[in-house]
């Protein structure tokens, strides 16, 4: 107490505190140095929370855009029918409901207490709430685990896979679709971590059973379990495109490359850059988890200061993070409008927006090169 009588600092630098009559409770929870080291990191509080407010409201409000015009351009006739494009069309729509559901209805909370308060007031709102969370979050990546496996099976099986269809890649979606809202239902039943959101709303009142463990369940299937499976299978696909390019030199003295190798590279793309925004925040995320849970002081306790500086940094660290793993659904326009691999969507993108697109005069090694292409094209687009 001695200390905290000469702190240079007050319990008013402290939000939770301020306009409230401390306690000795709130005098143990916030002794001097812990308020010191709060008033220094206030800075980078500040700046996750701009993120996480102007950021995340800026990629909403772009992202709903990119991804309107992306579903518009892979639902046109003639891009529709091929299954690749199912996938990204079925990617694009959980994206947009990510963007709507999850990401602008967190800032809205966080921003707005009296939209938060309908949440609140609302335990069926709430509860429903929760559930889409988790359910969009897990769509978006499951979906490109899903693409991922299926051009898997495509260059490793390229005669079986002449058999297979936009009706097979229907059934994968609706397959994988299915199987996330089960798994997503639990949350009917059970809480575990909605009153630790990085948009700082108040958790809901719930009378669900709060299971604090299952947090490890949901980083786990967010953001390990796909990431691995992702990089694991991305390898193989690569190994894979090298051998059948080298087969192929020899064989034929050409290097043009096979529609189902572009198809290929534009997934390597999508789920590189996934994999990119995502792994940072699932480092922080299981740092946080395990610190959190192997060292645990109660306030007043030696090491409880250290603890809670720890705490908190993981905590904002996260925050920062998460707006750049927000990006990850409102990204892929830029993707498919820069990739060499995606020739295809430019054009029906220029057609649509009533751009002029080039004529190109081809020599008639190009032209052959091209019937062939087209004919593989022709086979891709059944498969």
């Amino acid at each position: 107490m001695t200390n905290d009588t000469f702190c240079i600092y007050g319990f008013e630098v402290v939000e939770e505190l301020k306009g409230k009559n401390v306690t000795s409770s709130d005098e143990l929870a916030w002794p001097c140095g812990l308020r010191i080291f709060w008033v220094d990191f206030l800075p980078f509080v500040t700046l996750a929370r701009g993120l996480l407010s102007y950021g995340t409201s800026i990629i909403v409000a772009v992202g709903i855009l990119l991804n309107t015009l992306t579903l518009l351009v892979l639902t046109r006739k003639n891009m529709c029918k091929s299954p690749t494009n199912l996938y990204l069309s079925a990617l694009t729509i959980y994206d947009t409901l990510t963007l709507t559901v999850n990401l602008m209805v967190g800032v809205l909370r966080g921003q707005n207490e009296s939209v938060n308060e309908l949440f609140q007031r609302n335990e069926g709102l709430c509860m429903f709430h929760g559930v889409v969370v988790e359910l969009f979050n897990l769509l978006s990546v499951w979906i490109i685990v899903a693409f991922t496996c299926d051009r898997l099976f495509i260059i490793k099986f390229p005669l079986r896979a002449r058999k297979a269809s936009r009706r097979n890649a229907f059934a994968a979606v609706t397959l994988v679709s299915g199987i996330l809202v089960l798994i997503s239902l639990h949350k009917i039943a059970v809480s575990g971590f909605e009153d630790d959101s990085v948009f700082g709303y108040k958790a809901c009142k719930t009378r669900q059973e709060i299971v604090k463990e299952i947090i490890y369940f949901y980083v786990a299937l967010n953001t390990w379990i796909p990431t691995i499976l992702i990089v694991a299978i991305n390898i193989v696909l690569i190994l894979e495109i090298k051998k059948g390019k080298n087969n192929r030199q020899k064989m034929t003295n050409s290097s043009i490359s096979r529609p189902s190798d572009r198809l290929t590279k534009i997934l390597l793309l999508i789920s590189t850059t996934y994999v990119l925004l995502v792994l940072p925040l699932g480092i922080v995320q299981t740092i946080e988890l395990v610190w959190n849970s192997i060292q645990n002081f109660i306030p007043g306790e030696k090491g409880y200061e250290g603890f809670m500086i720890t705490k908190i940094k993981l905590k904002w660290i996260r925050a920062f993070f998460f707006f750049f793993y927000q990006l990850n659904f409102a990204i892929n326009f830029f993707l498919y409008v820069t990739s060499s691999s995606t020739g295809q969507f430019r054009a029906n993108l220029k057609k649509m927006l009533g751009m002029k697109t080039k004529n190109v005069i081809a020599s008639p090694r190009f032209s052959r090169a091209v019937s062939n292409r087209q004919c593989d094209e022709n086979e891709v687009s059944r498969v």
